[in-house]
């Protein structure tokens, strides 16, 4: 008999330790990655209507150095991050209009970098593109132009964030699950690129790229929560927003420098 109690006894304690395993798997916290970066060279303009771009060679190339530039100098700027469609990041998501979504200032920018932008030489005015300017539209670009023209710029710059997680040199990918309080042994890093380009809102034309890297590097066992492993990411990409701002403070400089040289003098008023 007293061998019977201890065989159920021991069956009893084996089924609560089970069951305890089960829910904490059960309740094991996960950090989803951000979603992918918009593909900025993909959406720029080819051929304009009315312009004769007869094949030398590749249609694509040639479509794509038919475009002329067209802006008003000083320029008027609209600015927007992009990213791809069903975009979302921890404590934030973006707006889809069509294969893309716009995110919001708030994520990643500051009051400063604003007054940086607007200090750039030959701009006129500057202003956010905001979701409620784009229309449904089954051509990213088309609409995003369209959107800039609503507020009379000339130039549109459209800016796209690469996140990506590692640990241990394996890629988490976009949307990817990432286990909270990993081994300690294992080594985490974000990566992040942040790219712009400024293209001509009559016209679709592409004036110059730039963009920043950087990246946070830890060990793992820091990741043991949603925020700390988000915090990483925000530093990661802060920095790189950083590093691509001033990479297109120079690239609009050198624009703007070979726009207004080559814009034709005005008649002097006798």
């Amino acid at each position: 008999m007293l061998h019977t109690r201890s065989a159920l006894v021991l069956v009893a304690a084996a089924t609560s330790i089970a069951a305890s395993i089960a829910a904490l798997s059960g309740c094991a916290s996960h950090y989803v990655t951000p979603g992918d970066p918009a593909p900025l060279m993909q959406m720029a303009a080819r051929e304009q209507p009315g312009v004769d771009a007869r094949p030398l060679g590749d249609p694509a190339v040639t479509d794509r150095m038919a475009v002329a530039p067209a802006a008003n100098w000083p320029a008027n700027l609209a600015f927007a991050r992009i990213q791809g469609s069903g975009y979302r990041a921890y404590g934030s998501r973006g707006v889809d209009r069509g294969s893309i979504s716009l995110v919001g200032a708030g994520d990643l920018e500051r009051d400063t970098d604003t007054a940086a932008i607007a200090a750039w030489p030959a701009l006129r005015g500057f202003s956010r593109l905001t979701p409620i300017l784009i229309p449904a539209s089954d051509d990213p670009m088309g609409a995003l132009r369209e959107g800039a023209a609503t507020l009379r710029a000339d130039i549109i710059a459209l800016y796209t964030v690469d996140t990506d997680f590692r640990v241990d040199d394996r890629d988490i990918g976009p949307l990817g699950l990432l286990t909270l309080g990993l081994a300690p042994t294992k080594n985490a890093v974000v990566n992040s690129t942040v790219s712009i380009a400024f293209f001509d809102v009559r016209t679709g034309f592409c004036y110059g790229t730039a963009e920043g890297s950087a990246s946070d590097d830890q060990l793992a066992s820091a990741w043991t929560s949603e925020q700390a492993m988000d915090d990483a990411r925000r530093r990661a990409e802060r920095a790189a927003f950083e590093r691509m701002l001033a990479e297109a403070a120079k690239a609009w400089s050198g624009i703007a420098a070979q726009a207004t040289a080559a814009k034709p003098p005005q008649n002097q008023g006798n």
